[in-house]
């Protein structure tokens, strides 16, 4: 054994005393332990509460569904809904499957309050054209929230929905279970 490979296995030996590190060391290579780092000192962060809180407990499990909308041709289009309480939150991915031109489909992302009066409250989360999206919710109120799509080719297209979170599905909509 070479005096250089034989200095190198016994460092390997006093700095990271295991067979793998032997072995490394045998090799030319090598490995500075954290072991041997200071502790570190932390600074805790109190973390925003209320409507700002990174994170949220829920009183139930989430749910999973994934969801094929049918949009036929020639401006067809749908509005899909679920219903969520303030704060719930839904990650979703949807994509327009079979569609030539993404610039022929547009969509809106949005949510509105029960109308008390004749009035309620509307909010854009997103207006675009394109055929997918991936995202996260968290509802900034009571009500019904969701996507409208409108389908410019000629062709029909389906949507495949896939979501998951704090939500219920709007009963008596346009759509098939789908299991992956």
């Amino acid at each position: 054994m070479h005096a250089y490979l034989k200095r190198s296995t016994t460092f390997a030996k006093t700095i990271l005393p295991t067979g793998p590190a032997i072995a490394m060391a045998a090799a030319g290579i090598f490995v500075i332990s954290a072991a041997v780092s200071q502790p570190v000192k932390w600074n805790e962060i109190p973390a925003p509460s209320g409507k700002e809180a990174l994170s949220r407990a829920y009183p139930a499990g989430h749910r999973t569904d994934v969801i094929d909308v049918p949009i036929r041709g020639n401006d067809g289009d749908l509005e899909y809904k679920i219903k969520m309480n303030a704060g719930d939150t839904v990650v979703y991915s949807w994509e327009a499957r079979d569609l030539k031109n993404p610039e022929e489909f547009y969509t809106e992302f949005h949510g509105h309050t029960e109308p008390k009066g004749g009035v309620g409250d509307l909010m854009y989360y997103d207006k675009s054209t394109g055929g997918k999206a991936h995202g996260a919710l968290v509802a900034p109120w009571e009500g019904i929230h969701g996507w409208y799509w409108q389908n410019q080719s000629a062709a029909r297209v389906v949507v495949r929905l896939r979501m998951s979170g704090f939500y219920e599905l709007v009963p008596n909509q346009a759509g098939t279970p789908v299991k992956e």
